[in-house]
Formats: structure tokens, C-alpha cells, sequence
């Protein structure tokens, strides 16, 4: 079986999860430019409680760098013409 890495749910599921952080780390790497040495998932996601489209306004991951930076990653596959509404609801949390 082939999954979609842009489908929000199997994003979180790979990427959010301590056993995974590797390949986390080469993701963000690859996508900023900057080398990681370490990365801290802040929130493990719960596989049991994940269902297909579930839409609540969860974080899909928050990671912290090895300089403390926080990032803040969400995979958003349609532009919804939302992102300032979405920015303010995660910061806001």
C-alpha cells in the first residue's frame, strides 16, 4: 500500500512521532536550508485518536531545534486562503 506524505493524517502520523525524528530532522533540513543536530518533538500525536479528514485544529508537529528555536509545522496541501486565521488560532493556543 502506497501513502500520501501530504495527507494530513499521514503526515502527523510519520512525522510526529520520537521514533521518526530522522527523518524529521532530514525534511526540515532539506526544506530550510540549515543543518540540526537534534530535534525534540514537543508533542507525540496519538495514533488511536486520528481519524481520516478529521479537521479540529490540531498542530500537525511542533518541534523544538538544537538552539531552541520552536517550529511550528503544518502540511497544508489546498491554499485555503486562510493562513493568517490559522497563524493567529495556533499562536493563540
Amino acid at each position: 500500500m502506497k501513502l500520501d506524505l501530504k495527507n494530513d493524517v499521514v503526515f502527523k502520523a510519520f512525522f510526529a512521532r520520537k521514533g521518526n525524528k530522522e527523518f524529521l530532522i532530514d525534511f526540515l533540513e532539506a526544506l530550510f536550508k540549515i543543518k540540526i543536530k537534534n530535534i525534540n518533538i514537543a508533542q507525540e500525536v496519538d495514533l488511536g485518536k486520528l481519524v481520516q479528514d478529521e479537521k479540529t485544529g490540531r498542530l500537525d508537529v511542533q518541534a523544538i531545534l538544537n538552539d531552541g528555536v520552536v517550529v511550528d509545522i503544518e502540511m497544508q496541501v489546498t491554499d485555503e486562503h486562510n493562513i493568517v486565521t490559522r497563524t493567529m488560532f495556533y499562536g493563540a493556543k
